[in-house]
């Protein structure tokens, strides 16, 4: 029996899968992304394999079999869309819109014109006008914000502090007194939020932290080597917290009413979050982290359609916050 015509594009898709994918694909993988039977995965890995050469094991971190393609046969198979150039297109202009890392932003662009040189279209400048079209009908809200600058070297020092287990020196201004000091630092990441943080620890023994990177100055790579801490993972580290900074988590419970509910329910608060859906249309959202003040200042933007049932400090530093500003503009407008 022929192959169907979906199974066929699907094989091909596997085939690009398994070879642009870092750490290989499992079975696991392949069962997802597809929606098919273990007997089907397969029975699909298998026919990537007779018709793109042989898979090669990757080594993991964990016991699944990780599997990876390296083949000149895909060159001529891969086709880039016009909804994937925009795609491109629009995350550029989104990292240049919020202050992104220069550099990063360059890396973006230049990848957008090797993928433009790659394209094949039988009609070129319809291509492009498709492109173009696209862009025009998705645009990009302003929206508020800082957009701090920093130094377009320290990036690429930082990965390749971490790439070598090498520890960086810089000088640090800190946020609250302005006290300059020299700092030593194991990194092991950057994160990014309404500002960019390096994620690292002084040593061993002390607890990871984070720092402003426009908040740092003539940054260096030492000679002293550290020995990293394999079991720390970033992702897990930032979502400890609501935003970037890092505190204690603790349980958060909040009620949004009937006006607000379809819009909580489309919000992420947190990777952590769950929602219970009332009778009268409210939701309810729940979800563990840290980060007390910014919490309040994102719960301000919703007004009296939510309401803190739990913990009763960020309902108290909620209201503090709130009547704080209250006192301050009374006064200014009674001025």
């Amino acid at each position: 029996m022929p192959m169907r015509y979906e199974r066929l594009t699907d094989i091909v898709r596997l085939a690009m899968r398994l070879q642009g994918a870092r750490g290989g694909v499992t079975m696991d993988d392949i069962q997802g992304e597809f929606g098919v039977s273990r007997r089907t995965a397969e029975r699909m890995r298998n026919a990537v394999e007779m018709a793109f050469g042989p898979l090669i094991e990757v080594d993991s971190a964990d016991k699944r079999v990780h599997w990876r393609l390296q083949s000149a046969g895909l060159r001529g198979l891969a086709q880039i869309s016009p909804e994937e150039i925009a795609a491109l297109e629009f995350a550029i202009a989104h990292l240049t819109r919020s202050g992104g890392a220069a550099r990063r932003t360059d890396s973006l662009r230049e990848l957008a014109v090797k993928l433009g040189a790659l394209k094949r279209p039988l009609n070129p400048q319809a291509f492009d006008d498709d492109v173009e079209t696209l862009m025009r009908v998705e645009g990009l809200a302003m929206r508020p914000g800082p957009r701090p600058g920093f130094d377009g070297e320290l990036l690429p020092l930082i990965r390749d502090a971490i790439r070598a287990s090498r520890k960086i020196a810089f000088e640090y201004v800190a946020r609250g007194s302005g006290e300059r000091s020299l700092k030593e630092v194991e990194p092991y990441g950057v994160l990014y939020g309404n500002r960019a943080y390096l994620v690292g620890r002084l040593d061993q023994s002390s607890e990871f932290r984070l720092w402003r990177l426009p908040n740092m100055s003539h940054a260096r790579l030492t000679v002293t080597a550290f020995e990293a801490d394999l079991d720390f993972d970033l992702q897990a580290f930032a979502e400890r917290s609501f935003g970037a900074y890092q505190e204690p988590p603790f349980d958060v419970v909040l009620r949004f009413d009937s006006k607000a509910a379809a819009d909580a329910r489309s919000f992420v608060f947190h990777p952590s979050q769950s929602i219970t859906e009332h009778e009268d249309g409210s939701v309810t959202v729940r979800f563990t982290a840290g980060g007390l003040d910014e919490m309040c200042f994102h719960l301000v933007t919703w007004g009296r359609h939510v309401t803190v049932e739990q913990p009763s400090k960020l309902r108290e530093r909620l209201f503090e916050i709130g009547a704080g500003l209250v006192a301050h503009h009374r006064e200014g407008g009674a001025a």
